[in-house]
């Protein structure tokens, strides 16, 4: 086989065939050269691209986070706004409570005063113009009351002179308080009850007195019944006996 080159062109001449070929090595690289720039110019392209969509992305994020931190820094003001309203209200419903509680402690004091202006009232009226209280002595009123220790209690004796009460009644009251002790009936007297501080209760008035004292019953005795005796000095008076339950004369508090 004979070959031969001229001018870029392989000349083959093998046997009988004639084989020409053309040779262009610039054209190649020319080729192979613009086929980088072309790749090169997609890579940028795309290198470019992503890097613009990961700004944008990023940026989305950002004013996101931003959004969401405007949301949360809303949401706290909102609930510090809340709290304090909520402890403002709570506030001012103890402040309501408690003025409520005052007016009805207020109101009921303004009641028991009232029941005891009428009571006063309905008494002195007694006094004053009587229509079923018999003339002379009167027991109008004997309470005792627990004073908060066992066996100790305060008396409260109210006596009146009615129709005959042109003079000052003198003399003294005995009280004594029947009961049982040590399983058999017993009397114990004023001096006994008042540790010998008292042996009778002095009088001395011309309409009404009002005589208060307080007692210690004995240890183990349990009062029934109490006896008030008005013992009034001087000719024509007459003594005055009344006996009262235990019952309708306690008021424990």
């Amino acid at each position: 086989m004979e070959q031969r080159q001229c001018n870029g062109v392989v000349w083959k001449n093998m046997a009988s065939k004639l084989i020409i070929q053309s040779h262009h090595p610039w054209r190649t690289r020319i080729k192979t050269g613009g086929a980088v720039v072309v790749l090169a110019g997609l890579v940028w392209g795309a290198f470019e691209y992503g890097h613009s969509r990961a700004g944008l992305d990023n940026q989305s994020l950002l004013k996101e986070r931003a959004a969401l931190r405007e949301q949360l820094v809303d949401s706290e003001q909102q609930n510090r706004t809340l709290r304090e309203r909520s402890a403002v209200l709570e506030r001012a419903n103890q402040v309501d409570k408690q003025a409520y509680g005052e007016v009805e402690n207020s109101l009921k004091q303004r009641q028991n005063e009232m029941l005891e202006l009428k009571e006063e009232v309905a008494f002195y009226r007694g006094i004053v113009s009587p229509t079923e209280t018999a003339s002379g002595l009167n027991v109008a009123d004997f309470r005792i009351t627990g004073i908060g220790a066992d066996r100790e209690y305060r008396f409260k004796l109210v006596l009146t002179q009615v129709k005959s009460n042109s003079r000052v009644v003198k003399g003294y009251v005995r009280m004594a308080f029947e009961g049982v002790r040590g399983g058999v009936q017993a009397e114990v007297g004023m001096k006994e009850l008042s540790g010998g501080a008292l042996g009778t209760l002095k009088l001395r008035f011309k309409y009404f007195q009002h005589i208060e004292g307080e007692v210690v019953l004995p240890e183990g005795f349990v009062p029934s019944r109490v006896l008030v005796e008005v013992v009034p000095s001087g000719k024509g008076r007459t003594r005055l006996k009344k006996t009262f339950d235990w019952s309708d004369i306690i008021d424990q508090q």
